[in-house]
């Protein structure tokens, strides 16, 4: 009985990665789709990313942005992928959003270590995330700023989704921003290229909290305070989910941003629209299925709730995204540049001005 299956599992030998053959990331990622473990999972993440993006249907692509990764160093990246028209939405955490801007106003972020007396760090006004250190009271002067530009922004609206509120400071960076800081802004390019970015846990953020100041403030001088429409952006990522004529998702971690961006196909079925699930999707993370929490949780589970389709095409890279990201997204340039050329930009359109 052995000898008669034995051939229906040893198709493809391994095949070991040679170094001496490697000469652009692509090469490499490649190789690694050869091998195994994390390696070919991260290949495939890569023929994932290209799948998407050499489709002739032109697939509006969502981006889920979670973790740090503004502070650990991946903005630039970010940013190239909106200006390579590599991604159309993002969905984002509020942190990631704030400290681009942050950098976009000329605050940065410093090289730290986790191996320090976080009371000194706090007596001496410094923030840290892991191994990154911050000036805490340079983040307190641009939320005065943007507590201000919301102060200005309710002298015309007085309610907006995230989205809007995004697009306009995206503006107020391009009007006080030096070249120098804005260039490798994700909010800026995103403004200029017209990619809406959606956060909807805004409130959990240092932009949520400089918008509550606003708030406080306006209440106290008897005046109406901006409010953020969270259902606002419900509305308008469906408009945009609705007209795609199919969709992709990449998901960097988890969390809000990932399953803000899977109910888009939820959302759409409750209105009775058919095949919704998403086509095509990777995702990188350090979190595993589990124990139960949305960043580990896998595409496969996601077809019970039909957010993805059981035909579609899926992977997944457990390692840390600061690792994957730019291994990913340099070998997918480097494979899709004439593809890319062909991708025009997505018109997206609300019913409000941008």
């Amino acid at each position: 009985m052995v000898a008669n299956t034995v051939h229906k599992y040893l198709k493809k030998r391994i095949e070991h990665v040679d170094l001496r053959k490697i000469v652009t990331v692509s090469d490499l990622v490649t190789a690694y789709g050869g091998s195994s473990f994390q390696a070919r999972s991260l290949a495939n993440c890569v023929e994932t990313f290209a799948a998407m993006l050499r489709d002739k249907e032109r697939p509006t692509i969502f981006l889920g942005l979670a973790g740090a990764m503004v502070p650990a160093g991946m903005k630039k990246i970010i940013s190239l992928m909106v200006v390579e028209n590599m991604i159309d939405v993002i969905a984002s955490t509020g942190a990631n959003m704030y400290h681009d801007v942050v950098e976009a106003l000329g605050v940065y972020h410093y090289k730290g270590s986790p191996d320090v007396d976080d009371r000194a760090l706090y007596e001496s006004g410094i923030d840290r995330i892991y191994d990154v250190f911050a000036d805490e009271q340079k983040y307190r002067e641009v939320d005065s700023k943007i507590m201000h530009l919301a102060t200005e922004i309710v002298k015309t609206e007085t309610s907006m989704s995230s989205r809007r509120f995004l697009h306009l400071l995206g503006k107020y960076i391009d009007e006080t921003g030096t070249v120098q800081d804005k260039e490798d802004s994700i909010v800026w390019n995103c403004w200029k290229n017209n990619v809406p970015i959606f956060i909807p846990a805004l409130n959990d953020s240092s932009i949520g909290l400089a918008i509550t100041q606003h708030y406080v403030e306006s209440l106290r001088n008897g005046k109406k305070p901006l409010v953020i429409d969270a259902i606002r952006d419900n509305y308008e990522i469906f408009q945009i989910k609705k007209e795609a004529k199919k969709t992709g998702v990449i998901y960097i971690g988890g969390g809000v941003p990932k399953n803000y961006i899977q109910q888009t196909a939820y959302l759409q079925d409750l209105f009775g629209l058919p095949d919704s699930g998403h086509d095509y999707g990777f995702q990188l993370t350090t979190d595993r299925p589990e124990w139960g929490g949305l960043s580990g949780c896998t595409f496969k589970e996601a077809w019970s709730w039909g957010k993805e389709k059981p035909t579609g095409m899926y992977s997944t890279c457990y390692c840390d995204a600061t690792i994957a990201l730019p291994l990913v997204v340099k070998a997918v340039l480097e494979q899709t540049t004439n593809d890319l050329k062909q991708r025009t930009r997505l018109a997206i359109k609300f019913n409000k001005d941008q």
